[in-house]
């Protein structure tokens, strides 16, 4: 009987170029980990200051609150901004996998719950930004100074008489 041979020689013994190829991948593969994990950690780090940040927005709307004879608004206020400092601290304290898992957890428990803290989430960073937004953008209220002086300085000029500009056939046409 002739014994069966294998089609493959020497399949468990790679040659040496293989085995250091799959070393540089993993290696690889463990920096960039590294890396998506740092800049997960500096990511989290970030939100806890803005959810800090905002935790002192609300902590001065609970003053404002005290200082205008409301103190039940004030207490509701400073109530909201406890909890929200304590949300910003276990951003800060917790691993973000942890962090991750607890969110899934609420998602899969309460989906009703959790699809309403997102929206409302989505509603208050969507205000946020688009304050940002008309903050960042030139004001009308800038160029309007320049554009009374020269229409000031255009009624100055010549005989006293205002500047005919635009010219009347044109004036109906601004807005």
């Amino acid at each position: 009987m002739a014994e069966p041979t294998d089609p493959t020689p020497g399949v468990d013994a790679a040659p040496p170029s293989i085995e250091r190829a799959k070393m540089i991948l993993a290696e690889l593969a463990s920096a960039a980990q590294s890396a998506v994990v740092a800049v997960a950690d500096q990511q989290k780090a970030r939100a806890a200051t803005q959810v800090g940040v905002a935790a002192e927005a609300v902590r001065a709307a609970a003053r404002s609150f005290e200082c205008s004879q409301s103190p039940a608004a004030a207490e509701y206020a400073d109530c909201a901004a406890r909890q929200i400092e304590a949300v910003a601290e276990t951003i800060r304290v917790r691993h973000w996998c942890e962090i991750a898992a607890d969110v899934a957890s609420v998602a899969r428990r309460s989906p009703g719950l959790f699809v309403a803290s997102a929206v409302a989430l989505g509603f208050v960073l969507g205000r946020f930004w688009t304050a940002a937004s008309c903050r960042s953008e030139p004001s009308s209220q800038v160029f309007a100074p320049a554009a009374e002086s020269s229409v000031a300085a255009g009624e100055s000029s010549g005989n006293g008489k205002a500047a005919d500009w635009p010219p009347r056939s044109q004036a109906g046409d601004l807005p």
